[in-house]
């Protein structure tokens, strides 16, 4: 089972190695394990397998599904159908840990003790992922612990001031950092105003924010002869937390996908589903708080589309299986929206990249936080009066909605309505949910976790090729790609996992 494979990878158990000729080490390169310096840690084990004459690769992955602990890794044996939990690696947060990683993969421990070794790789991890947010506009992470490096590095200082200018900090960031303000300016970003919070369930609720800044940009740049790319993505908010352990700014960075459309955001509306978490910094702000006032970032690609990728393009795929989990579901209305693209986003995309192919979806829920229910009914009776059947979808065929859609709902949170953010939200429950879908055809309501059996079975109904995209929390993910390569699906090939 997914639990017994999440255990057994912990153990320490004396088992042979994979042969160094046959062996792939794969670093994942997805959001999560990027910011924590994914690409840092690919370019420490390259060097560390030079180090020792190893001969397996090393190459960059998709998400592994370890969400929760990244930076992660894995190594694969050619030819091996089954992926060894011993070859399973995650928090890799240290050159001994890489070190680790290498030692499986080749047989032979890499010397750390070389003059300069662990100083010039520790510089290197940091450099990297001090790149990786700064590509991305997170001048918190960005500046984090830079500061003391620049104080014995000068030749830092020059990034460290450009960092600062960036977040709207010429001057610098004060030493207490206690009723730091917030500036006036910040690079690659704008203000929004918070219009209203609509409670969807007890714990989640729809914020809806408007802006007339120019600078907020768009989620499809083009013109000047640029064509549009299609895409999926998202925004981060700044949560205006104060001293944080984030970084020496006075907010915290968090990513968001709006279930919205790319032409409201251009129109100046944004609209996120937030689930709000009695010990999450940003959505504990949001809610206590009630800003008048946010700062999102202009718009970050998430995926490409048809291929739901993160990069590449040449997958098409002939069907579209999502597994996903709590406010992973914000990844459905998106990938929907390219059915439509004139009217959902504004820009015109060739026929071929408007995914009109068979959509199937399995949403797990708590009973209590039942997201986008009605939506979920809605693109489920569109799918029945469009006549999507199980076969393929012909050439030029319009294909509407949601094909098959299971609910599953799994136990409340322990406290009760009390304990919740929003304790009077009127829907959102296994009534609700029950009510909603329970006489559509196509849906289907299960009080269970999702297993194996259920992945195979959604599998076994997707034409080929298809794209699964994977969108919950870190053990959810995990469980899910686990269950996908029990079903026998090639997870490398046809899984995309995101973290939510």
């Amino acid at each position: 089972s997914a639990a017994q494979f999440g255990r057994s990878r912990r153990r320490s158990v004396a088992v042979a190695a994979p042969s160094p000729s046959m062996a792939e080490i794969h670093v994942c390169h997805a959001g999560t394990c990027r910011a924590r310096g994914a690409e840092a840690v690919l370019a420490e084990i390259e060097e560390l397998v030079s180090e020792v004459g190893g001969r397996c690769k090393v190459r960059q992955s998709g998400c592994l599904g370890y969400c929760n602990e990244a930076p992660n890794a894995i190594i694969l044996e050619r030819g091996a159908r089954r992926l060894d939990p011993n070859n399973v690696f995650t928090r890799i947060r240290t050159l001994d840990a890489s070190a680790k990683v290498v030692e499986r993969a080749t047989g032979k421990r890499p010397p750390l003790e070389g003059a300069g070794t662990s100083e010039r790789l520790a510089s290197l991890r940091a450099a990297r992922a001090r790149q990786h947010a700064i590509s991305v506009s997170k001048w918190n992470t960005a500046l984090h612990g830079l500061a003391e490096q620049a104080a014995v590095k000068p030749a830092l200082r020059s990034e460290l001031s450009t960092l600062l200018r960036k977040a709207g900090f010429p001057e610098g960031v004060r030493a207490d950092r206690a009723g730091q303000a917030m500036p006036s300016a910040i690079a690659n970003y704008s203000q929004w105003s918070l219009e209203s919070v609509t409670p969807v369930t007890r714990h989640s609720a729809l914020f809806a924010f408007s802006s007339s800044d120019l600078k907020r940009g768009t989620p499809h740049p083009r013109g000047r002869g640029r064509m549009a790319e299609p895409v999926t993505w998202h925004t981060t908010l700044l949560a205006e937390v104060g001293p944080n352990a984030e970084g020496p700014l006075p907010w915290v960075e968090r990513d968001y996908t709006p279930v919205s459309s790319a032409k409201e955001w251009e129109q100046g509306r944004c609209e996120m589903l937030i689930k709000v978490y009695a010990d999450g910094a940003a959505t504990s702000w949001l809610h206590s708080a009630s800003p008048q006032r946010v700062w999102l970032s202009r718009p970050e690609r998430t995926l490409r589309v048809p291929g739901l990728v993160s990069e590449g393009r040449a997958f098409r795929p002939s069907s579209v299986l999502l597994l996903l989990a709590g406010t992973g579901a914000v990844a459905l209305p998106q990938i929907l929206a390219h059915r439509a693209p004139t009217a959902q986003l504004g820009i015109s995309s060739p026929r071929r990249d408007q995914l009109h192919v068979p959509v199937d979806v399995v949403l797990s829920c708590r009973e209590d936080d039942a997201l986008l229910l009605p939506q979920l009914a809605g693109w489920c009776r569109e799918s029945e009066e469009g006549g999507a059947g199980n076969e393929r979808v012909a050439v030029n065929a319009v294909v509407r909605g949601v094909r098959s859609c299971t609910l599953l709902l799994t136990p409340a949170a322990a406290g009760g309505a009390a304990a919740a953010p929003f304790p009077t939200a009127p829907a959102g429950d296994a009534a609700d949910a029950e009510g909603l879908l329970q006489g559509l055809p196509n849906a289907r309501v299960v009080r269970a976790r999702l297993s194996a059996p259920l992945v195979a079975e959604a599998w076994a109904q997707m034409a080929q090729p298809c794209r699964v995209v994977v969108s919950g929390p870190g053990g959810f993910n995990t469980a899910a790609r686990a269950m996908l390569a029990e079903a026998g699906v090639d997870v490398e090939a046809h899984v995309t996992i995101l973290s939510a």
